[in-house]
């Protein structure tokens, strides 16, 4: 499905950018323009700038950028029509598709996701409804999931024939290749294809907004093969941006401001059947950077569940550094040796489970009930390395009050004096900014590298000039009267630079068509990410003022400034083009070889000679 490009616009036109990530993101107001923290990366100062009036936005540290969809694309794993849809509902417009076939108008991402759709239809109808689903219907009885609970997180089976999925892709002609760069069949030596998901309960993997973006299946049987088998990454899904349940709980979450994190599918299923549903899962990996930051979107507030083991404390411990790093408010919750939430929560219920979660410790206590356990605190030289631990953990958190009143409980429980355990903090703290600062110093090198790399491939066979990159910067200011004023004179293809030239014949077009000139409007057209990244980028630069503009007085109005800048630079450029004309003349007069040419270049250099008088001449 498309959206035609008028309601496109019509949204785009109906919110102001500023609004939408006000949101999320705490703009403050720094001249014309709104900056704050960035929300695609971690930083301590704002390089996230954004336009009201050109209706974009950008990060000087990340160089994340675009407009008020690509905002929404980015923050919410969401598709283009997704985002335009979001934007459309919040402001009451409503949203008309035109049906279209896919290779022609959808985006390869569209086309991935149907295809996911399509499949998980396939297997929640093998679960539901087919004879060979019975053994999974009784897995699921048996594991006190209703079909409710099925229908709700959209559970499914893959039957034990090996090309059943490709029998049925096939009649539903679901390109084939499609669908095993997503995973869902394979290839053999033959080239013939097969089922990858086989004899397997299957948990579809959706996106914040709701899409389904991969799959994971657990075997039935008991043949020697792993036990659980995912979807590969692909351009719709990665593994470390995805928390299983979160498109179901995000709302919960943001009601409670609370997160529960559980370990594995069944589990988040169990509690979101029992009521508890502000719940979301790490699928039994390590819990990424990328996934805390998508959840602090929602709440700053968490209670962990790690299984009692080895393993799962030590992956616990990794959880809580990475959340403190990012300003949560930790707990952690322990059930009785041999439980999890599925088992424990089935047999005793939601208000026994709350109690645990009621009773869930603080970060730092947890930690030092496991260095208790593992019986560091009875020998002096292991508790002095225990302590170090303690402290190690308490200098993850940003806030200084926050860290304070921790070493504080830590100096109270063990009976040490304050000064000290403050003493030690200062030390680790002066460690890590030493870290910090030593990598981006090694990292440097390699960025500069690949930046002047991105310049070479953005900007081809010639650097634009700094007169070029005015110009664009005034073609991307979306005011009309510039625009004409710059197309009187020069023409995209007078550029020397071919992504110079591009911009402007991108922006030549549409004022051509009588077309929408704001920056947000135009960047759409732009195919190429690294020239879409190069003009927001040069978008949000500051003017290099010439030495003239010294004698403009203090309180002229803007637009007079704008003007008479897009006077001078339009100047400058057409002398360049004529002293690059001259210069060409005179290699050509030496060596001419008849008097007539010879002549004739004459003639030409004394008009652009004249020409190049009446310009300057020009106010």
């Amino acid at each position: 499905m498309v959206i035609p490009e008028r309601k496109i616009e019509e949204v785009r036109s109906a919110v102001n950018i500023v609004d939408i990530i006000a949101e999320t993101v705490q703009l403050r107001k720094r001249g014309k323009n709104y900056i704050g923290l960035c929300p695609f990366h971690q930083e301590k100062t704002p390089s996230f700038t954004v336009s009201s009036e050109k209706q974009i936005y950008h990060c000087f540290g990340c160089h994340a950028g675009g407009n008020v969809f690509k905002f929404l694309m980015d923050y919410q794993n969401v598709s283009f029509v997704e985002a335009v849809k979001a934007i459309a509902e919040r402001v009451g417009i409503t949203i008309e598709y035109h049906e279209a076939p896919p290779t022609e108008e959808q985006t390869e991402q569209e086309i991935l996701y149907d295809i996911n759709t399509v499949a998980a239809r396939y297997f929640s109808n093998n679960l539901l409804q087919s004879l060979p689903g019975e053994i999974a219907r009784s897995y699921f009885e048996d594991r006190k999931i209703k079909v409710q609970t099925q229908r709700i997180f959209g559970l499914g089976y893959a039957l034990q024939d090996w090309d059943h999925t490709v029998k049925f892709l096939k009649e539903n002609n679901i390109d084939l290749e499609k669908a095993k760069y997503l995973g869902l069949i394979d290839r053999k030596d033959n080239g013939d294809y097969y089922d990858k998901f086989r004899s397997r309960i299957i948990f579809p993997i959706f996106s914040p907004n709701g899409r389904v973006i991969a799959f994971g299946g657990r075997i039935m049987d008991k043949a020697a093969v792993a036990k659980y088998l995912n979807s590969p990454e692909s351009s719709i899904y990665s593994k470390r941006k995805s928390l299983y349940g979160l498109s179901h709980s995000k709302d919960e979450i943001r009601r409670l401001d609370k997160a529960i994190l559980v370990e594995g599918y069944m589990d988040l299923i169990s509690l979101f059947q029992h009521g508890i549903k502000n719940v979301v899962a790490s699928s039994g990996t390590a819990l990424t950077e990328e996934q805390v930051q998508m959840l602090s979107r929602y709440t700053k507030n968490i209670v962990v569940f790690y299984d009692a083991d080895t393993a799962g404390v030590k992956a616990s411990l990794r959880s809580i550094e990475l959340l403190v790093r990012q300003d949560f408010y930790v707990k952690i919750a322990e059930l009785p040796t041999g439980e999890d939430p599925d088992s424990f929560v089935q047999k005793y219920g939601k208000d026994e489970f709350d109690e645990y979660i009621k009773r869930a410790q603080n970060f730092l206590e947890y930690q030092t009930a496991q260095l208790e356990k593992q019986g560091k605190f009875e020998d002096p030289a292991q508790q002095t390395d225990a302590i170090r631990e303690l402290v190690q953990s308490v200098s993850f958190v940003n806030d200084e009050l926050k860290r304070s009143i921790l070493i504080k409980s830590v100096a109270k429980k063990f009976n040490l004096r304050e000064k000290l355990l403050e003493s030690e903090l200062e030390k680790v703290l002066a460690v890590s900014k030493h870290r910090s600062e030593l990598k981006p110093a090694v990292k440097e090198v390699a960025i500069e590298q690949e930046r002047s790399l991105d310049k070479i491939a953005v900007v081809k066979e010639k650097s634009a000039s700094p007169v070029e990159r005015d110009l664009i910067k005034l073609l991307f200011e979306g005011d009309k009267e510039i625009v004409n004023y710059i197309f009187t004179y020069i023409k995209p293809e007078d550029f020397s630079n071919s992504t110079v030239r591009e911009l402007a014949e991108v922006v030549h077009e549409a004022n051509l068509h009588g077309e929408n000139i704001l920056p947000a409007v135009l960047i759409e057209k732009i195919t190429d990410e690294k020239v879409k990244e190069y003009i927001i980028n040069i978008s949000f630069d500051k003017y290099v003022l010439s030495k003239t503009w010294e004698d403009v007085r203090p309180g002229t109005a803007e637009n007079i400034i704008l003007q008479k800048f897009a006077r001078d630079t339009v100047r400058n450029f057409r002398l360049n083009l004529i002293e690059t004309e001259l210069e060409n003349l005179h290699n050509q007069i030496i060596s001419s070889k008849t008097e007539s040419e010879t002549q004739e270049l004459l003639e030409t250099k004394q008009r652009l000679i004249h020409e190049r008088r009446l310009v300057q001449k020009e106010e």
